[in-house]
């Protein structure tokens, strides 16, 4: 049993660190991993399946902003990524496809309102 000890030790010394140095090195997101939801407000015909569905109500219909109403008069989904599970079913619902969601995991923020995304980012962004 001593020697069988002694050569784990060697080879767990030996081996490659399963751990990453975050984050400066990510692992990869696998395809079909559910992260950030991307919105085509182009597409969306303002159904409010999304909102129905939620089941954390993250999901809010709202306004177009004063400056794009013309453009966009429906209402749209502003999401609250603090209460998302990221169960996927806004996307599954929608039936144009208006919603879906990213790879990107990377989504803390010392803001709690950078958790909150509305349909019509800034245009300064």
């Amino acid at each position: 049993m001593g020697i069988e000890l002694l050569g784990r030790l060697v080879r767990n010394m030996v081996a490659r660190p399963l751990t990453v140095s975050f984050p400066t090195e990510s692992i990869p997101i696998p395809d079909g991993y559910r992260g950030e939801h991307r919105f085509d407000a182009d597409k969306c015909i303002s159904c409010g399946l999304c909102a129905s569905i939620c089941p954390n109500k993250a999901i809010e219909l709202v306004e177009a902003p004063p400056d794009r109403r013309e453009e966009y008069p429906k209402r749209y989904p502003r999401i609250d990524l603090r209460k998302c599970c990221f169960c996927a079913l806004c996307q599954d619902i929608c039936p144009v496809g208006a919603l879906t969601l990213t790879k990107n995991v990377f989504l803390s923020t010392f803001d709690p309102a950078g958790a909150v995304r509305p349909p019509f980012p800034d245009r300064s962004e």
